[in-house]
């Protein structure tokens, strides 16, 4: 480390310190542990009403012996293949923990440090200040505290990794240097290029040779493409399969788990799995409980599985050092303790019951996932889902607060009730949310123009080029590349629209606003997407 660095996480470990034993009685052994948690699949049975999942996967490692692997529901709604351990999911941002690790391995190999300047392995990265382009190292861009946007601009269009970093040098996003935590999927993005530019190899490849079969995850991906073929599979954020409707009957003899999100009226519907190459490492991993057992026994192991060295002790103990301060997450409590959050490299740090607790979430449309460990207590716990829910990872984080609790033999609580009861207030702001934005809409009110007028082309200012048509009397967006963004627009107010997706999960992310801007001609000359950017007309 060099610099400030080690003063920081020195100060930081001090906050996040747990005791080195099981709240001070006797490790018990795997036989014990097996008996504690006896009970869970009948736990998880009672449960998964409330939950409202088709399935999930859940596995349990203690003192480095799988205790638990079991799967629960259906792969797809609709249909009788249940759920297994095997069973493949996307894992989303418990990517970035793969992403860390592949960048450990190359520490390992003494080809690159922590600390080294991005722009030492990617002469060609730069972000609008100067400075911070000089300045940024890796160490920043695995631990969130880069500054960087979450996503370069436009998040619609499809692009490869590469041009997505290129576009970091336009906007005017880019928050000071090391000044706080800032969650950035581009960070990763480009900790990804940082692997293929050293190694010459792409990062799916690497990952591949030095985790992947290292460990036995033979099962296991870099990218859904890996596993679908490529009509099948949405290649855009918000985007839909170019194919259409997806289903397991697709992918004949495969073991996978449909996303599932909801429809307009409310129904589960399913969804495609979606692409994240053009920020690889940041969230496109895919994964079964089965394998993921065995990363999280390598963690624990101090980056040994078997006996064989995977990772140096070091590499993984700094993935696990807390690098900068985090506030709270809500959707954390009342999991885990108050105010001592923070993230290390790939790994959001926080303390359960007094123990350090290092865990990462993730969440691709459809597929909630959760990886969480307590170091000293030997113990972790991976729960895979395939249903999108208003307050993501809930049963997830149950699941693992309930399976810790009974192996540090802590005193007994409705972990249920506790997430359900916060659960159903978080579903009633949401509720109270919606329907103030309904009571705002003004009635009566027409479009500035007749809809034909609306339709044309529009370019964002940092590239991307949206399309708006006249289809059967409405209009509808896209973004022109099949399995990008599309969606239908109905009209809200005067000149906005409320744009129904494709895409997208249907819940958090199933429709938002676009309001159109006329010039003193009269003509349409803007549009802005909200969240996804300005466009302004050029045809």
């Amino acid at each position: 480390m060099r610099g400030g660095s080690v003063r920081g996480a020195a100060a930081l470990a001090l906050l996040l310190a747990g005791p080195a034993a099981l709240s001070g009685q006797a490790a018990v052994d795997a036989a014990e542990a097996r008996a504690r948690i006896a009970d869970l699949s009948d736990y998880i049975e009672r449960s998964m009403p409330d939950w409202d999942l088709p399935g999930l996967a859940v596995g349990v490692v203690y003192r480095d012996e799988v205790i638990f692997l079991g799967g629960f529901g259906v792969k797809e709604l609709g249909r009788d293949d249940p759920i297994d351990a095997e069973t493949l999911f996307q894992i989303g941002s418990v990517s970035k923990s793969f992403a860390a690790g592949a960048v450990g391995a190359l520490v390992d190999d003494g080809l690159v440090d922590w600390d080294d300047p991005v722009v030492e392995h990617l002469p060609w990265f730069r972000v609008k200040d100067p400075w911070i382009t000089r300045s940024m190292t890796i160490r920043d861009i695995l631990s969130h505290r880069s500054g960087m946007p979450g996503d370069a601009y436009p998040v619609l269009a499809v692009m490869d990794a590469r041009e997505a970093t290129v576009r970091l040098r336009l906007p005017d996003n880019q928050a000071p240097l090391r000044q706080g935590y800032r969650y950035s999927n581009q960070g990763y993005g480009v900790a990804g290029l940082v692997v293929e530019a050293v190694t010459g190899i792409t990062w799916g490849e690497w990952v591949r040779e030095r985790i992947f079969t290292p460990l036995g995850m033979h099962r296991s991906a870099a990218s859904p493409y890996e596993v679908w073929d490529d009509r099948f599979v949405a290649t855009a954020f918000l985007g839909a399969a170019p194919a259409g409707t997806v289903s397991i009957a697709d992918a004949p003899g495969l073991n996978i788990a449909m996303p599932h999100g909801f429809a307009r009226d409310g129904s589960r519907r399913v969804l495609s799995w979606q692409s994240y190459d053009s920020m690889q490492a940041a969230g496109s991993v895919v994964s079964s409980v089965a394998d993921l057992v065995k990363w999280i026994r390598m963690h624990l192991g101090g980056g040994r599985l078997a006996g064989e060295v995977v990772m140096q002790e070091a590499t993984v103990a700094e993935m696990h050092a807390p690098q900068v301060h985090m506030e709270g997450s809500a959707a954390a409590a009342p999991l885990a303790d108050a105010g001592r959050a923070a993230y290390g490299l790939g790994w959001s740090l926080n303390s359960f019951e007094g123990h350090r607790y290092v865990s990462h979430s993730g969440g691709i449309f459809g597929f909630p996932a959760y990886v969480g460990m307590l170091p000293e207590a030997e113990v972790g716990v991976t729960v895979l889902a395939n249903g999108s829910m208003w307050t993501p990872y809930y049963p997830h984080r149950e699941i693992a607060a309930w399976v810790f609790a009974r192996l540090l033999g802590a005193p007994e609580r409705d972990w249920h009730g506790e997430i359900m009861a916060r659960t159903r207030e978080i579903e009633a702001q949401v509720e109270a949310a919606l329907a103030a934005q309904d009571a705002a809409r003004i009635a009566g009110t027409a479009p500035s123009l007749p809809l034909e007028r609306y339709a044309g082309a529009y370019e964002h200012e940092y590239g991307g080029r949206a399309h708006v048509e006249l289809i059967e009397g409405g209009l509808r967006v896209h973004f022109g590349h099949p399995g990008s963004f599309s969606g239908d627009m109905e009209h809200w107010h005067h000149d906005v629209f409320r744009l129904h997706y494709d895409g997208g999960d249907g819940q958090a992310y199933g429709s938002s606003f676009v309001t159109f801007t006329l010039g003193p001609q009269g003509r349409v000359f803007r549009m802005d997407m909200g969240f996804m950017g300005r466009y302004r007309r050029t045809g």
